[in-house]
This record gives structure tokens, C-alpha cells and sequence, in this order.
């Protein structure tokens, strides 16, 4: 993977401004507002915002679309606005690594990444095949949904404190390190996803190749475990049922 020179984000520091954002919060859950996801906007967003309460520097976040070309249809509309592409668009994750990488192809995707003028990252995916997890993650929430967004932190286990407070629970049980770039997914009840990200100096790249399996697969695991909590809990509901006694 590139070891990228990313530009350091442009914050405002005044804690009166307003935060426009492109996200929606609805019952836990992030859309996209359409409006706010178009080239214009984007490219000139400082990917500073406000997120269930918390003033958030985004490093990045994903828009899925329904094939490869309407990717990169996107991704022209935005160059025009001074948008770079920096990886891709090519099959992931087998064709950004030449490590061999065990990762399922259920989890692969076609991905491209844009670097906007402000430094912040918008990452367009869309599904290998049909039926896979891309496809059936649009396929349950529609396009408008967000499937993550990654939150540029100083400190990944410190602001991991933080959002457990804001009832999101981390989906691995301690952060992905390669070294230079700790990432950690966490989700809260609703199946909302936020990422942590930490840019350790010398590695400002958009992932690690050492992390990608477990990035991919902690998502994986949260689930099982979110299943597997609410198939006890409703064995306990029926246990509880078939002990009551009869008035």
C-alpha cells in the first residue's frame, strides 16, 4: 500500500461555528444526505462535524454504489473540484496487496479512494459480485446508508473510551496494529459502525495491508458474537416462558 503524504486537516478551531455535514443520524443509524454527497460539496467540506454529540476530524467514510462503473462516474464528476485519485479503483482487497491476504470473497469489493483538497478521504465502493456483503448491506439499507466512518484520533484506545460511553461497543477485542496504523472498529445496538483511526508519524496511508484481514473480519466477528448474545437472550425469554407457572 502507498505510504501517502496525506495534508494535514483543515479544522476550524472556533467551537460557535457550524458543523454542516453530510450525515444523518436516524434511530443510531448514518445516512447520507443526498444533497451533501454531491462533488461540490464534498470538495469543499473541511471533514469537520458533529457526530452523536461529539465533534469528530473524519479521516474518511465509505458511499456505496451499485457497480464499478457508477463509481467511477462519481469519481469524475469530482476531479474537476480538485479531488485526487490515490487508490484504485481495483478489485479489494486482492489487487491493493501482494501479501496474501486470507480474506473471504464474500468481503471483496471494487474500491476506489479520492483525496479531497481539505485532506480528508472519501472512499467509493461497490460490490464484486452479487450477494455479497456489499451487495447485501445495500441491498438491506439502500445506497443512502453509511456503512462506517473512520474518526482521525490522537490516541485510538482513549477515544475508544469515549464512544463506549455513547453505547458503542468495540467489534475486536483489542485495536488492529500494524505498527504505524491503528485502526479499531466499534458498533453501537443499532448496527451503526464507527472506525478509530491513529496516523502514527512516517505512515499516513489509507490502510495497512497487515490490517486488512482483520478489518475485514472484526465486522464479522462483532456479528457472530451480536447473534449469538441474542440467541441466548431469547432462549432465556422461552426458558422463562415454559417455567412460569399457570394461574
Amino acid at each position: 500500500m502507498k505510504n501517502l503524504n496525506l495534508p494535514t486537516l483543515k479544522l476550524d478551531n472556533n467551537p460557535d461555528s457550524h458543523f454542516e455535514s453530510p450525515f444523518i443520524e436516524k434511530n443510531g443509524l448514518l445516512e447520507f444526505n443526498p444533497e451533501l454527497i454531491k462533488p461540490e460539496f464534498l470538495t469543499n467540506w473541511t471533514f469537520e462535524t458533529k457526530l452523536y454529540g461529539e465533534i469528530v476530524s473524519v479521516d474518511h467514510f465509505v458511499i456505496t454504489f451499485p457497480d464499478r462503473d457508477a463509481l467511477e462516474n462519481y469519481a469524475e464528476s469530482c476531479r474537476p473540484f480538485g479531488a485526487k485519485t490515490i487508490e484504485g479503483p481495483d478489485l479489494f482487497p486482492i489487487n491493493f496487496c501482494v501479501e496474501n491476504v486470507n480474506v473471504p470473497s464474500d468481503l471483496w469489493l471494487h474500491l476506489m479512494t479520492l483525496l479531497m483538497p481539505a485532506g480528508g478521504l472519501v472512499v467509493l465502493d461497490a460490490p464484486h459480485a452479487v450477494g455479497d456483503q456489499t451487495h447485501r448491506f445495500q441491498q438491506a439499507r439502500g445506497l443512502t446508508a453509511v456503512h462506517h466512518v473512520a474518526l482521525r484520533v490522537e490516541n485510538v484506545q482513549e477515544a475508544a473510551k469515549i464512544w463506549q460511553t455513547k453505547n458503542f461497543k468495540p467489534l475486536s477485542k483489542r485495536p488492529l496494529d500494524a505498527g504505524t496504523l491503528t485502526q479499531w472498529f466499534l458498533e453501537n445496538p443499532a448496527g451503526q459502525i464507527i472506525e478509530l483511526i491513529e496516523r502514527h508519524p512516517g505512515n499516513n496511508a489509507t490502510f495497512d495491508c497487515k490490517n486488512i484481514a482483520g478489518l475485514r473480519l472484526s465486522e464479522d466477528e462483532g456479528r457472530r458474537e451480536k447473534e449469538e448474545g441474542r440467541r441466548k437472550k431469547e432462549e432465556g425469554r422461552r426458558k422463562q416462558v415454559l417455567n412460569c407457572p399457570l394461574k
